[in-house]
């Protein structure tokens, strides 16, 4: 039996669109930072439907996003694990996992990032 080859490719640009930067449709791993949490209430359906058809049945998303406090700065960024949850399940995704993770543990040196953003990892599987 052959262990599975790993072959990642990083793509940058608009997570609305990833079949047009080549994405494909048979994604087995999906990592996103800072993707959702900075779209528009109208664009994030086009978002869960680019991601969707990037991944094959089985795929694993890592989604990385903020969820700011009420007191914070004026950015109107922000991503709630129940919006995941909604969201991504009418797109046949099954939430496994929401947790508050800190700047530090992904190597990030930001000054107050914590306190001013709450960074969230969702874990998330396409059903197939």
């Amino acid at each position: 039996m052959t262990p599975d080859f790993i072959a990642p490719r990083f793509i940058h640009g608009d997570g609305t669109r990833l079949h047009d930067l080549g994405a494909g449709d048979g994604c087995r791993l999906l990592v996103h930072f800072g993707c959702l949490h900075t779209l528009p209430e109208d664009r994030r359906p086009a978002y869960i439907t680019s991601v969707t058809h990037a991944a094959a049945p089985g795929t694993r998303l890592l989604l990385y996003g903020f969820s700011r406090p009420p007191k914070a700065a004026p950015m109107h960024a922000r991503l709630t694990v129940e919006e995941v949850r909604q969201r991504f399940s009418h797109a046949g995704w099954h939430l496994l996992s929401a947790e508050r993770i800190s700047a530090e543990r992904l190597g990030m040196r930001v000054r107050r990032a914590d306190a001013r953003f709450e960074l969230w990892c969702y874990q998330l599987v396409a059903r197939g």
